[in-house]
């Protein structure tokens, strides 16, 4: 509705969804149609009092037959655009006229606007094709090509949506949005809403998105990774290639012959990896003249499998069975009837094992039971602990590991196993006092060999004189979490085995020792730097960089933990990887001042190095 009509109190009908939207762009209609394709509000001669119509199309005849292309329009319709307010630009009267084949029925003109001078009214890309009169031009035009030399404004990146650009068409300046559409033909330039309608691109089309390329790690995705630095071996034996290939189809294979025990335990290691050991698979590691035969991960293998041990093994003498949650009181019943020759049973985690199966093996093996390595049985409680001390009083290994009713009244029922070469007391139910260990020590502890009293909380330095006292055999030392040790504590420890000429210890465990310093080290170094083999400082959080140096004296060390010691540098590491000819793993956890730059060395594993700085 033009604006003298509003002026003078025409009425307004409802308007559609498309009428509002041209109105906010500015656009409105210059006559009225009251119908589609009714024209009969048009005057051929417009007086004054009458607003003039702005050409912008012919005039179509209603005789001529129609475009399909523009089939949008009325059949006689005016096309041409309306007066955009007060700020339209009037259309030139010396523009060239032309008539739509030549000229029109009634001998009506119109101009042709200027595209630098009106705004496109028309929202239609069919609109635009169904305007041009002329005969010879294509019904779409193309708009020539241009190059950044050619190009309106300069050329450059799209800026952020809500900033202002100038179109590489119009050059105006608009806001740009999410739909803001690059120029067809000239690159790096962007077009407002209006040009896009003049050159047929719908403003509002989903632009499509580049695929996006591989991100490349960033500094801050560096923090999570962790290298370990590993020298590759080089080809592996042809004997290994042919066991992992056994291991790989162990289902497809009916018998494993004489491979030996050596490869034989290899091939039940990598099925282990897979957890592939079941019941079927496990008959292929039977054999009646077996003295030794040990299993790495028996979840899979049922009740019946175990008592089937005891029948095709008939000579075993060492039982190692690793994570047998479905072992039955049946099957060690069974075990103790028929393995007529068994000295030796290691087991972790018979969680259903009840204490007549424990109590029924302890009396028919008896005398010949040498060894009993039990970790995570809930079953064993004092009177199992009595009847084995009655039983089986030639023990020479003992492992009674996380126990849950552990506590010192059992350690005085074995203060009559005087043979026993290794004791593991690790991680009770109750934690052991200093006076039941003492105790304890001072009955068993002249042949001692391996001593492990790992996270017993309660224990202090008081054990420390005992274990000097009473245990002149001892090569192999655990005391990984007991945080009540000193710094003092300690070192007056080792700098008595030094003064009384004890020999040096093969395996130090001393994990979380948060009061140990320099001093612990320097007389633990001192004691036992030549012989220790493996040896655990991990949580050693204020020991220095000098006395971590230390550490390239012991010559024959294999295993090192230096985790969360902060001082540890990249020339410590060097240090150690030039002093200890034998060293095959480093442990660098929570060592934050190593860098890239670590030194390596062929064979040697350093787990645990960060690659980032902080």
């Amino acid at each position: 509705m033009s604006r003298n009509r509003r002026a003078a109190g025409a009425v307004r009908g409802p308007s559609s969804a498309l009428t509002s939207f041209l109105a906010n762009l500015g656009v409105e209609p210059s006559h009225r149609i009251t119908t589609w394709g009714d024209t009969s509000g048009l005057n051929a001669n417009p007086t004054d009092d009458q607003p003039t119509l702005a050409h912008d199309g012919p005039v179509i005849n209603p005789q001529d037959e129609l475009d399909p292309a523009g089939a949008v329009t009325a059949r006689n319709v005016v096309a041409g655009p309306s007066q955009a307010g007060d700020g339209t630009t009037e259309l030139q009267n010396g523009n060239k006229k032309r008539k739509r084949g030549g000229g029109s029925d009634d001998g009506s003109e119109y101009n042709e606007p200027d595209p630098k001078k009106t705004r496109a009214a028309s929202v239609d890309s069919d609109d635009l094709d169904a305007e041009d009169p002329s005969p010879t031009r294509p019904r779409k035009s193309q708009p020539p090509k241009a190059t950044a030399d050619t190009a309106k404004v300069t050329p450059g990146p799209l800026k952020p949506v809500g900033s202002f650009m100038d179109c590489g068409e119009c050059t105006k300046r608009f806001t740009v949005t999410v739909y803001t559409k690059e120029h067809p033909s000239i690159p790096s330039t962007y077009l407002c809403v209006n040009c896009c309608y003049a050159l047929g691109i719908d403003p509002f089309a989903k632009v499509k998105k580049a695929p996006q390329k591989k991100k490349v790690p960033g500094k801050k995705e560096d923090r999570a990774k962790v290298v370990h630095y590993e020298q590759k071996k080089g080809a592996s034996a042809l004997g290994d290639l042919c066991i992992q290939i056994i291991g790989r189809y162990i289902e497809d294979v009916e018998q494993l012959g004489d491979i030996g025990g050596i490869n034989m335990d290899k091939v039940c290691k990598i099925i282990s990896k897979s957890r592939r050991l079941t019941a079927e698979t496990a008959q292929l590691f039977y054999s009646a003249d077996r003295g030794d035969l040990s299993m790495y991960d028996c979840t899979r293998l049922t009740p019946e499998a175990f008592i089937t041990i005891s029948k095709l093994c008939p000579k075993l003498q060492s039982l190692n069975l690793q994570l047998c949650g479905q072992l039955s009181t049946d099957a060690v019943t069974a075990w103790g009837k028929s393995l007529k020759q068994l000295k030796r049973v290691e087991l972790f985690g018979p969680f259903l094992l009840r204490k007549e199966g424990w109590l029924s093996l302890f009396k028919s093996v008896g005398k010949r039971l040498e060894g009993l390595l039990v970790t995570q049985s809930p079953r064993i409680d004092l009177e199992t602990i009595e009847a084995l001390v009655k039983s089986c009083p030639n023990l020479v290994e003992l492992r009674l590991a996380e126990i849950g009713q552990l506590n010192d009244d059992c350690l005085a029922s074995l203060q009559s196993l005087k043979k026993l070469k290794l004791l593991d007391l690790s991680a009770p139910g109750s934690p052991l006092t200093d006076e039941a260990v003492i105790a304890l020590l001072s009955k068993i502890g002249g042949s001692l060999e391996t001593l492990d009293l790992t996270d017993n909380p309660d224990l202090t330095d008081e054990i420390l004189p005992a274990i000097i006292t009473h245990c002149p055999r001892l090569r192999r030392l655990s005391l990984r979490n007991v945080v009540e040790l000193t710094d003092e504590g300690v070192s007056a420890f080792f700098a008595k085995l030094k003064k009384q000429n004890r020999p040096g210890m093969e395996w130090i465990d001393l994990e979380k020792g948060h009061d140990l310093k320099d001093s612990s080290l320097d007389a633990l170094l001192a004691h036992s730097g030549n012989t220790v083999e493996k040896l655990n400082l991990l949580g050693w959080k204020d020991i220095s960089n000098d006395s971590l140096g230390g550490l390239a004296q012991c010559k024959h060390l294999k295993e090192l933990d230096l985790g969360w010691c902060r001082q540890v540098t990249d020339f410590t590491i060097k240090d150690i990887l030039d002093g200890c000819k034998e060293i095959e793993s480093i442990r660098v956890w929570g060592c934050n001042q190593l860098t890239d730059a670590i030194p390596r060395k062929k064979g040697v594993r350093v787990i645990g190095v960060e690659s980032h700085s902080i």
